[in-house]
């Protein structure tokens, strides 16, 4: 694909998210997503066949854009530094794309959610977590415990967190996060 059909397609993708947010899926239609990434209407239907198709492509590109951000890591960090670092970037990314962190609790609380989940039973990132969580289980550094209760402690207490710092009900101090991650760790880690 060369560079200007690429930027058409990440204009459609960017536009489709700033007015999923601003307006909800059945908030927005085509006609308007083209306006507002100046491209025609047509122009969509070349990347996507329907709106569900794009709305399923742009999750996919908001989990490939944050997993990018978020395992972009050095090797030669111990298991506990990676589970540091990857919560922490993980974090500082949702605060940075509120659009991209919106867009995705919004999908996971509708019917597209179920769509991907018919499709394959990992999807976009959950492999490289599950694979993170494996490690840290087979080396004995963090608890046996399923990978379903990991994610809800590690991921649900990130995306807490971030919806604490946007609603206003905490500031985002460092010592804060700190103490959090921190608690986790405890909490997961082999005693």
């Amino acid at each position: 694909m060369n560079v200007q059909l690429l930027n058409k397609k990440e204009a459609i993708f960017e536009s489709t998210l700033k007015l999923i947010n601003e307006h909800g899926f059945h908030g927005t239609p085509m006609s308007q997503i083209a306006a507002h990434a100046n491209v025609a209407t047509g122009t969509i239907y070349h990347y996507f066949n329907s709106k569900d198709e794009l709305i399923l492509e742009l999750f996919k590109y908001c989990r490939e854009k944050t997993n990018e951000h978020i395992f972009n890591f050095n090797e030669d960090l111990s298991y506990k530094e990676k589970f540091f670092y990857i919560w922490n970037r993980l974090v500082d990314y949702y605060l940075a794309h509120k659009e991209t962190f919106w867009f995705i609790e919004q999908f996971y609380s509708s019917p597209y959610y179920e769509l991907i989940k018919q499709k394959k039973s990992t999807y976009y990132g959950v492999d490289k977590m599950h694979l993170f969580f494996e490690e840290g289980i087979k080396s004995g550094i963090i608890r046996n415990v399923s990978f379903y209760t990991l994610i809800s402690i590690y991921i649900g207490s990130a995306t807490s967190h971030v919806k604490m710092v946007t609603y206003g009900f905490c500031k985002m101090h460092v010592k804060g996060r700190e103490d959090l991650i921190e608690i986790i760790w405890n909490g997961v880690k082999n005693q």
